[in-house]
């Protein structure tokens, strides 16, 4: 697959990490959610792109997870499927907001402070360790 592509979807998956910190410091809550459910839907994306070719056009991050485990329970790549399963039970409250924040920090009608922010940005922090482990396991 193209390591190109994939190397930008990593690359805005990490601008957007970044725009996720820079609206924390600013006491952007509602655009620190939102950016790290981005960052992790891309960085997610980076990775099906790059073992599989898939470029889903779907979102959430728990969705795509998902899909990312079940391709490599497929493929037989139970220790792969398995790290990233455990990720995805061990925050499942957490990605739960992080999915709701990707709608509800534009549209909704609340708001959210400094501890779903922490929550979500923790989250988005984890993810890239667990998403570059699977990389390196793969390399």
């Amino acid at each position: 697959m193209s390591g190109e592509y994939c190397r930008l979807l990593w690359y805005r998956a990490e601008r957007f990490l970044v725009r996720a910190l820079r609206d924390y410091s600013e006491g952007d809550y509602d655009g620190a959610c939102f950016n790290a459910e981005e960052a992790v839907q891309l960085a997610v994306k980076a990775v099906l792109y790059k073992y599989f070719g898939e470029a889903p056009r779907i979102h959430g991050s728990r969705t795509l997870l998902s899909m990312l485990r079940n391709l490599f329970m497929g493929a037989g790549r139970d220790d792969l499927a398995s790290l990233i399963g455990r990720f995805t039970a061990d925050n499942s409250d957490t990605l739960d907001l992080l999915e709701e924040s990707y709608i509800m920090a534009r549209y909704g009608s609340i708001s959210y402070g400094r501890r779903q922010a922490d929550l979500c940005i923790e989250a988005a922090r984890r993810a890239f360790e667990v998403l570059k482990d699977v990389e390196r396991k793969l390399a």
